[in-house]
């Protein structure tokens, strides 16, 4: 077991400081591409992965989109890792919308769910192994010599006894032609020289300097700009619209109908923004006008409190939970509706003409994008043609295509490329919001003080409807019990029902998806049944986790870095969550201290243990944002709506943590070995919530079942 210790003090100021002064040296002389630029000549692909270029550089595919949780440099230091490249000569592109870059798991190019390093990480090891093999296979020609005999190491092929070696560039035309190897030798994790280190990531430098293009950046000539304005009710449409009310409007170029509303095309964006809030249309608004949050808790109560429940796990027992028992617990628990927003609103850049359609987007589904508009436009798919943009935050949101949709059709009407970006409060009102989700967890307690039943209830709407239709079974969305299945604990008989709801509000996938909800649930319950039996809550989860040795390492180097079992200081309490979610197990601790309605918290301590940390610098990362996720989850997020719409609209009424309110983060890893490995892009929040609800208990005395806890008059100091 090795465990990586990672140090967070550093501020975002003075790291971006010391970037800039080393003139973007961070990058390791790596560069990064968009798809679609020209290859060179004599570039010489060894598979859709690898391509050795003149003056021996090596440029690797990038399937999966860059959303800030670092994949772009992950992946391919699996690769080159593999391959035996010279990381400061590798550069990076990405990938084209392909069968060849579909989740091998999935059958479906996307980026989501954690997906990518569980997913792609034996394939990414075997695409760098077989370019490796055969560059190797094309040396031992040349060099005359065994391939055992030979060894692939800063892109060059050597010859150790003799001396000789040959670049990548020099072997690639030969090795192009073997026959790529069928299950090629993998490097032992001894012979890793990028994997498990904390490499400087690839589009730090043109982050810092402005140079990397996000999808809001993208320009093509002769480009037409267009603003929307959907219908406020949800799924309303156009009645009529009063073009007369913009006429004469500096540099209109016309009005496009798009799916439930209009965009305004001119020659600027805010020649195009300007005209649409002008414009006057009338709305039918359909059978959503009455929708409101009063209405929707209504009906959440009403659904806890009827049957229809549909049983989709069942362990142990059945009998068990027709027993009495000497001690009983049972209590619900509420996650409010959420948002995605992301820094950068949906925008997309389209040229829809005779040959095709060409897209341009910061999206997250890449193949979903071509296939919906391949429908909407009457297009084989491969004349659908999409090229991912750097992204500005996605969260699960940019897996929808319905910006790319209005983009196609604002080009097809103007006869021009055409960029759709959408205000943000545009981008507010007209989310794929994560659902509102109900809980209910009962517990059968024996003589002994052992849990013997736990019955977990959920309500919830679809959260894979728009994104992973297939996915759906009648009556059940495997992702809305993500976390219930997946527990850790031992309790001899498990019992999961669902009931799912049809509300008039678009619902999607969320960071977190299901396990967020859901484990805010389970370990706030667990906490509650530890306090019932008197007990520790870290010595208490021991108890559940007495035989699973994987499990006690992660929980116990949490209590362990957390000083659990020390003195507090006065006035300071401590709150504890552990979790399996995305293939990762996670305990977070939060240290706080109350203050009337003002929380203070003083240090959160995370564990993970995805099997192996591929990257402890970028992982670490990704805990450190998933903390202040979990936190604005926790303390702040709500949509509420009214007469059919939502009511926020900006960040002035929709807030996430701020800079001041963000605690230190301490960030450990445990390496166990266990495949598949698991993500860390999502899971970072997940524990955070329940250990500061915990936390609170802790030192209040008052047990929130009901997120955000502003709803309750909370703050964060």
């Amino acid at each position: 077991m090795q465990i990586h210790s990672i140090d967070l003090s550093v501020t975002r100021r003075s790291f971006l400081s010391a970037v800039s002064a080393a003139g973007g040296a961070f990058a390791l002389g790596c560069v990064f591409e968009a798809a679609g630029q020209s290859p060179s000549a004599a570039s010489v692909p060894l598979n859709a992965w690898v391509v050795i270029e003149p003056g021996n550089l090596v440029k690797l595919i990038v399937s999966q989109a860059e959303i800030g949780q670092g994949i772009a440099t992950t992946m391919p230091a699996v690769i080159a890792d593999e391959l035996g490249a010279d990381w400061s000569r590798v550069r990076f592109e990405n990938s084209p919308t392909d069968p060849a870059y579909r989740n091998p798991r999935l059958n479906w190019q996307f980026t989501g769910n954690s997906e990518s390093t569980t997913s792609f990480f034996d394939l990414m090891r075997e695409m760098g192994a077989g370019a490796r093999e055969m560059l190797i296979s094309a040396a031992s020609d040349r060099l005359k010599a065994p391939a055992s005999a030979l060894r692939a190491e800063r892109s060059r092929v050597t010859h150790p006894q003799s001396g000789r070696s040959l670049s990548f560039a020099d072997l690639a035309a030969d090795a192009a032609k073997k026959a790529p190897p069928r299950n090629p030798p993998l490097k032992p994790a001894s012979q890793w020289t990028l994997m498990g280190k904390a490499l400087p990531r690839v589009d730090t430098a043109e982050k810092v300097n402005g140079k990397a293009v996000f999808g809001i950046d993208f320009r093509v000539p002769n480009m037409a700009y267009a603003s929307v304005k959907t219908c406020p009710v949800f799924g309303g449409k156009v009645a009529s619209v009063d073009r007369s009310s913009i006429a004469g409007m500096p540099g209109v170029i016309g009005i496009v109908d798009i799916p439930n509303g209009v965009a305004v095309a001119a020659e600027s964006w805010w020649q195009a923004h300007q005209a649409v809030q002008e414009l006057k249309v009338a709305w039918e608004n359909g059978a959503n006008a009455s929708v409101n949050s009063a209405a929707l808790n209504e009906q959440y109560k009403q659904a806890m409190a009827t049957d229809g429940w549909l049983t989709v796990h069942q362990a142990g027992d059945k009998s068990a939970f027709g027993q009495r028992y000497p001690t009983n617990l049972s209590a619900e628990y509420e996650s409010q509706f959420m948002a995605h927003a992301t820094m950068e609103p949906m925008n997309c850049t389209a040229s829809v003409t005779a040959e095709g359609c060409d897209i341009w987007a910061p999206t997250q589904g890449q193949e979903m994008t071509r296939v919906v508009l391949a429908q909407v436009l009457g297009l084989p798919p491969d004349k659908v043609r999409v090229s991912r943009t750097y992204v500005g935050g996605a969260f699960g949101r940019r897996l929808v295509a319905d910006f790319a949709v209005q983009a196609a059709l604002v080009s097809k009407a103007v006869g021009r490329p055409a960029k759709v970006v959408w205000s943000r409060e545009e981008d507010m009102r007209h989310d794929f919001y994560r659902p509102a989700v109900a809980n209910r967890l009962a517990a059968g307690i024996d003589e002994f003080g052992r849990v013997r039943t736990l019955y977990h209830q959920v309500a919830s709407p679809s959260i894979l409807q728009y994104v992973y239709p297939s996915g759906i079974q009648p009556g059940f969305d495997p992702s809305c019990v993500e976390g219930m299945l997946e527990t850790r604990y031992e309790i001899p008989n498990t019992k999961v029902d669902f009931k799912l709801l049809k509300v008039g509000v678009p619902t999607s996938v969320l960071r977190t998806t299901g396990y967020g909800p859901n484990l805010f649930a389970i370990e706030s319950f667990i906490d509650e049944l530890a306090n019932l039996s008197g007990k520790d809550p870290y010595l208490y989860r021991r108890d559940l986790l007495s035989k699973d040795e994987r499990a006690l390492r992660v929980l116990d180097l949490a209590a362990e870095k957390s000083h659990w079992r020390d003195p507090l200081k006065p006035g300071h309490y401590r709150g504890i969550a552990f979790c399996e979610a995305f293939r990762t197990l996670t305990c977070h601790v939060v240290e706080l201290s109350v203050n009337g309605n003002v929380i203070h918290i003083h240090q959160v301590t995370a564990v993970g243990d995805a099997g192996n940390t591929l990257d402890p610098g970028i992982s670490a990362n990704s805990f450190e944002g998933g903390v202040a996720w979990g936190l604005t989850c926790a303390m702040k997020s709500e949509i509420t709506f009214a007469d059919g719409g939502t009511v926020q609209s900006n960040f002035h009424d929709y807030p996430v943590v701020r800079m001041f309110e963000m605690p230190p983060v301490e960030v450990y890893f445990v390496e166990s070995g266990a495949r598949p490995l698991g993500g860390v892009g999502e899971v970072g929040p997940v524990t955070v919530i329940p250990a500061l609800t915990n936390a609170i208990f802790a030192a209040t005395g008052v047990r929130y079942r009901s997120l955000p806890l502003s709803r309750f008059g909370l703050t964060l100091a």
